[in-house]
């Protein structure tokens, strides 16, 4: 049985508010896609690369949150 999204995004959530780097966030289910997760995060930092922080965070939430594993995860950090 596939893991259910809502209890995923809200295990995301609550791991992304004690991520370092993270001032603010929005994670929800796709709207069109029933199998991916976006996530919008603010970093604030003006100089950070946010790709490669997207691929960190994307592995630590991996490693967190095994029901993560079904799902896509579209990440988008902005910095500054």
């Amino acid at each position: 049985m596939m893991a259910d999204i809502n209890e995923t995004v809200t295990a995301i959530e609550t791991f992304l508010r004690t991520y370092e780097g993270v001032l603010d966030l929005q994670v929800r289910p796709s709207g069109d896609d029933t199998d991916v997760i976006k996530i919008w995060i603010d970093l604030g930092v003006k100089t950070m690369d946010t790709r490669a922080w997207g691929r960190t965070c994307e592995a630590a939430i991996r490693k967190a949150i095994p029901t993560s594993a079904p799902f896509r995860l579209q990440i988008q950090a902005e910095a500054g």
